[in-house]
């Protein structure tokens, strides 16, 4: 809870108290007497007590906890799937690559060291671009062939 630059201390009694600040002092951080009290009602809280279940509701919490676990497994177990295969079909797509065309396979694997991020290493995102429609673009004559 203590910061570099606030220099706070927190005591048990009296909530958080600037460093160096009087015991009688009633004011702390910025002169203000509220913010004492804000600090007494967020920090100076007593601990709750654990909530105490029958019987039966202890048994519906401990299935329904059971269900939502089952529920996580199988979507990690599943995703786990998924990404086997895709594992496995890019592996597939690389030995075929390498079988194909060595100098492309080879070329495919390295690292480009002077990759500017925003033009040449792109992510895929869900997001429109930020441009989405050209309405000045013009319809281009048809070539003849």
């Amino acid at each position: 809870m203590s910061s570099p630059f606030l220099r706070a201390a927190v005591t048990p009694s009296r909530g958080i108290m600037r460093a160096g600040a009087k015991k009688g002092s009633s004011t702390s951080l910025n002169g203000d007497a509220r913010n004492d009290l804000i600090k007494r009602v967020l920090f100076d809280a007593p601990p709750r007590p654990p909530v105490r279940l029958s019987p039966e509701d202890q048994a519906r919490h401990e299935t329904i906890e059971r269900a939502w676990n089952l529920v996580r497994r199988l979507r990690r177990e599943e995703n786990e799937k998924s990404l086997a295969k895709k594992f496995e079909m890019m592996r597939k797509a690389n030995a075929e690559l390498e079988a194909t065309s060595p100098m492309l396979f080879k070329h495919s694997q390295t690292k480009e060291r002077n990759a500017v991020f925003p033009r040449q290493l792109r992510t895929l995102t869900d997001t429109p671009p930020k441009q989405i429609w050209n309405y000045r673009l013009a319809a281009s004559a048809p070539t003849k062939a």
